[in-house]
This record gives structure tokens, sequence and C-alpha cells, in this order.
């Protein structure tokens, strides 16, 4: 019998996922609204729940995904969480988020509200997250690691205008 290889190319990454094993912190938290995993998140109106974050907001950390995501799928067909869900939300190390251009290792990432992409580039409504860089290169819809550092008593972020 012969041996066919692989020719496939295995995934880079799961939007929302851990992207490696090295130290990390991440707090349970529960979601105040529907949204996806792998997007930044702030604080909500409860002490222990968050939201997307907004403009004007303190970016608390990224979106875990887990198992149990019990929200209405989005347009295109990422899982949410539904309202009450417990979900992890990280605040050190790396996690897997959606590249919205090629974006190069070590630029600080602009984050797009309305199509829940990364960029490398400020533009209009992009959200900065200062305390965070790319991990690696990668291609535009891709997904690509994203290094979070959080630093006490940061500023809240403000969209580019």
């Amino acid at each position: 019998m012969a041996v066919i290889p692989n020719r496939s190319t295995p995934a880079v990454g799961v939007v929302g996922a851990w992207a490696n094993m090295e130290e990390y912190n991440a707090r349970s938290m529960f979601a105040e609204s529907e949204f996806a995993g792998g997007v930044p998140v702030m604080q909500g109106t409860a002490g222990d729940g968050v939201l997307p974050l907004a403009t004007g907001n303190r970016f608390i950390g990224i979106s875990i995904n887990n198992a149990d995501m019990r929200g209405t799928p989005t347009s295109d067909g990422a899982a949410t969480y539904a309202i009450g869900d417990i979900l992890g939300v990280a605040d050190m190390g790396t996690v897997f988020v959606l590249a919205g251009e090629d974006v190069t290792a070590g630029a600080v990432p602009y984050y797009d509200t309305a199509t829940r992409k990364f960029h490398g580039t400020s533009d209009t409504g992009r959200l900065p997250l200062p305390t965070c860089e790319f991990d690696e290169s990668a291609a535009d819809g891709s997904p690509v690691a994203l290094r979070i550092r959080l630093e006490p008593g940061a500023a809240n972020v403000t969209a580019a205008s």
C-alpha cells in the first residue's frame, strides 16, 4: 500500500484560543451582551461582567473562546457568548485574533469594532491597544498571535478620527 502524503496545510490557529503555552493569565467573567471570542473587552455594569470594547473605555483583555458559546452566531458564522455566559478574559499571554490586513510582528494593533479584525495601522474608528503587539506577521484574514500586556492604571482607549 502506498503512503499518500497529507498535502493540506493545518490552520495557523483558532481566533479566541491561546496561541502557545507560555505563562498567561485570564479571569472568569460573564457576558453582558452577545459577542464573539477573540475580541477586546471592557468592564460591564456588573463587577464581573464584560462587554466588547468601545471608545472611551478601558481595555481589560481579550475574550477567550469556550466549548459552550450559546449566543446567536454572527453573520459570518462566528460563535458568540449569550448574555450571562461565563468566559475567560486574557489579560496576559498570547491569543489568536483575526488580522484585518497584512500585519507585521511587533506592530501595535488597532481593533475595528465593525469587523472584529485587528490592523497594524490606525484609521478612523479603530481602537488602539498600545499595551499589546502582534507576536508574528500574518496575512489579511488569517489568525495572528497577539501578545497581551495590560498595565495597571492604563488610560481609556479612544478611536482614531
